[in-house]
């Protein structure tokens, strides 16, 4: 099982030209039940906030929430715990964001993140898969 961080789904969404193609057919392997994954209802908030920023209606959000969910990443609770964890690691140097996405993999056993996001190499007990080097192996789906 391998968590997937925000910035997979958001550059799915946004179509982004490094990122964009990758990250969708990640996912569509994970649909597929290719690839065992799972991230925190948290990412979803970040996703609805990075959406309300660019001016959707609730109801275009939610249906877009609605779409990345069918994408089979299972969604783990983001409990008062996690927060509370979280909160001394921002005066350390991390976003809330990471710091979340981090308790969150720690507390359910996951050493795997998907992401393009730096903040999580060398980060003990955690291995960053940088998305663009594991499509490879899916090369022949793509």
């Amino acid at each position: 099982m391998r968590y997937v961080d925000a910035h997979i789904f958001i550059a799915n969404l946004i179509g982004d030209n490094r990122l964009g193609e990758t990250a969708k057919k990640y996912l569509e392997s994970v649909a597929a039940g290719k690839e065992a994954a799972s991230t925190s209802v948290h990412t979803m908030i970040e996703i609805y906030a990075f959406l309300k920023g660019k001016k959707l209606s609730e109801q275009k959000i939610a249906g877009i929430l609605k779409d990345i969910n069918q994408h089979g990443v299972a969604l783990l609770p983001f409990e008062p715990e996690i927060f509370l964890e979280a909160l001394p690691m921002v005066n350390k140097g991390w976003k809330m964001g990471d710091a979340i996405h981090y308790v969150t993999m720690v507390k359910h056993d996951i050493q795997d993140i998907v992401t393009d996001d730096g903040h999580f190499d060398n980060v003990e007990g955690i291995t960053r898969i940088d998305i663009l080097s594991i499509c490879h192996r899916f090369r022949d789906d793509f």
